[in-house]
């Protein structure tokens, strides 16, 4: 996954951020340069409650003191609460100890920069659910900048059984096609393959190619060596998400090298995927050099 914060936050929190402000729960006063409100106060609230009920995600926001002061129905199932039990707590009312600790820390220390902060935790529900929460928090701000508190956005990215046993398929398919290649085959190689602009392959010779265009030429000069042999991938480590996953591995097996002669292949290569059209491709495969192979 990208540094950066995902697509979804980013497009999810400018509308949530907007509302919060035009109805005035970010605000010590609905209106704004002397203008009147759109809508009366009770029409706001419910505009804003009926929104951010809609949304799957869980929305929560707490003072600096970290009292709570309004979410979503997502975020009283995690409870297990209704809003009228969770306003006015705190995490340490709502979670066991050392979870609201951290929780506690990591509001501090996005506070702390004024800049939102993303991270990956496990919560359970009242029902025993244990889930993986991709979370966002970042400053809850009136119409002036001033920060009144934390407002958070969390996703449920808890890995999928299925999804593994997809992308252990896809990886099983590239390291075929790749094995087919060393014959002079390129099909294979072409069908696991995104053919997007931002695809990247670092391969064992060297090099750096990006985009599908540089990436199919790599591989359709390696194709015409027919270099034989085979490698197949060992110790496989999965990290699947929703729309990519990641495939940690060992490629062992033998590759002739320029010479003409037989060499060992072990070397470490980490597979990148993304769900396109319901299928997973590949987007990025990068390995350790290979010395005797190397430009």
């Amino acid at each position: 996954m990208k540094p950066e914060i995902s697509s979804w936050l980013t497009t999810l929190f400018p509308t949530l951020a907007t509302f919060l402000l035009a109805s005035g729960l970010a605000t010590t006063g609905l209106a704004q340069d002397n203008q009147p409100p759109l809508l009366d106060p009770a029409k706001q609230l419910a505009a804003v409650t009926t929104l951010m009920d809609s949304i799957p995600d869980i929305i929560f926001y707490k003072d600096m003191d970290g009292v709570y002061r309004g979410g979503n129905k997502a975020w009283t199932q995690l409870i297990g609460k209704p809003m009228d039990q969770i306003l006015g707590k705190t995490d340490l009312d709502l979670f066991p100890a050392q979870l609201a600790k951290a929780f506690r820390q990591r509001d501090q220390k996005m506070l702390a920069t004024r800049q939102p902060r993303r991270n990956e935790e496990w919560v359970s529900y009242p029902d025993g659910r244990h889930v993986l929460l991709d979370t966002l928090k970042t400053p809850w701000v009136d119409s002036r900048g001033n920060v009144l508190g934390v407002l958070g956005i969390c996703r449920e990215i808890t890995p999928n059984p299925a999804a593994e046993k997809e992308v252990r398929a896809a990886n099983d398919q590239f390291y075929a096609g790749l094995n087919a290649m060393f014959t002079g085959e390129l099909g294979p190689m072409k069908a696991i393959w995104s053919h997007a602009d931002d695809v990247t392959y670092m391969g064992p010779v060297g090099g750096f190619q990006v985009g599908w265009d540089a990436v199919r030429k790599e591989w359709e000069a390696q194709a015409a060596l027919k270099l034989g042999g085979k490698v197949e991938a060992s110790e496989m480590q999965f990290t699947v998400g929703k729309d990519l996953a990641v495939v940690s591995n060992w490629e062992k097996g033998e590759n002739t090298n320029a010479q003409g002669q037989i060499q060992k292949v072990s070397i470490r290569a980490t597979n990148i995927f993304r769900k396109e059209d319901q299928q997973w491709k590949m987007i990025g495969h990068h390995v350790d050099l290979l010395p005797q192979m190397a430009k």
